[in-house]
């Protein structure tokens, strides 16, 4: 199981201190959150401009770090057309070996979603980076996003399952989720929560994150579940050296024995 944290909620974090705090922790990922919306990233000497893209790349791979996708707030469905914004992040995804870029719909357009997916696939199989549609707003109910996907049947169109939308805002099980997503499900993000709509650590909510897993093995899933947390979710925990580590810990519980990695001790003989 491969584990990632995404960088939304954490806007006061660096580069480095990102990539030292995934090492720390046992993390394999960082999940970038809103890239164009951070112009220290971007900027000349910033990890994601053009001439330092190599260089981020190497620290990556010396860290033994992937980033799985880059993650944005881009509204397929809105007014203001977030077209050009994800276009142009596709570039750097490509330059820094990132696989996905991610946006999603939150108003009822499909017309508009359809007609701006056209435009961004075209580029994306020019540049053999996909497109994620998240599991949030209209697309909560998977089984519209299936019919979605389907209509376009292309490989550089997969789902980001955000699992908490579609069980708290349609009570979608886990298994229907995959029945209806299957191998279209590329990135999982993944925070606990009660009945309630309050958040909590993982593995102390109601989320059935059991199922979750089990219905991801179901489908023999390798790829990364991030953890999505915003420190005010919890007034009286905004420590990230409680919460990663916890995340971590609780997730290790899911490894395949036979597949966890072991460590050769010499003794004397």
């Amino acid at each position: 199981m491969k584990l990632s944290f995404s960088t939304r909620g954490w806007p006061g974090m660096g580069w480095e201190e990102m990539m030292d705090t995934a090492v720390e922790m046992g993390f394999s990922g960082i999940e970038v959150y809103n890239l164009p919306k951070f112009d220290p990233m971007l900027d000349r000497g910033g990890p994601f401009h053009k001439y330092q893209t190599a260089a981020t790349v190497r620290q990556l791979r010396d860290k033994k770090l992937q980033i799985p996708c880059f993650d944005t707030s881009c509204d397929l469905s809105d007014a203001e057309d977030p077209t050009a914004a994800l276009l142009s992040l596709m570039e750097v995804a490509v330059n820094t070996r990132v696989p996905y870029v991610v946006a999603c719909a939150l108003q009822d357009n499909e017309t508009l979603v359809k007609q701006r997916l056209e435009v961004l696939l075209s580029r994306a199989e020019a540049l053999g980076v996909g497109i994620l549609l998240k599991t949030s707003g209209i697309y909560a109910d998977t089984a519209r996003l299936r019919s979605m996907m389907d209509m376009f049947a292309s490989d550089f169109l997969g789902a980001l399952w955000d699992v908490h939308h579609p069980y708290r805002d349609l009570g979608e099980s886990a298994d229907a989720t995959i029945k209806n997503l299957g191998t279209y499900v590329r990135h999982v993000h993944l925070r606990d929560s009660d009945d309630d709509g309050s958040y909590n650590l993982i593995g102390e909510g109601t989320l059935p994150v059991k199922d979750m897993v089990r219905a991801l093995s179901s489908i023999n899933y390798d790829g990364f579940i991030s953890l999505e947390w915003k420190p005010e979710w919890m007034e009286d925990l905004t420590d990230r050296e409680i919460i990663f580590p916890h995340f971590v810990n609780y997730m290790s519980r899911f490894n395949n024995p036979r597949t966890r990695k072991k460590s050769l001790y010499y003794n004397h003989d």
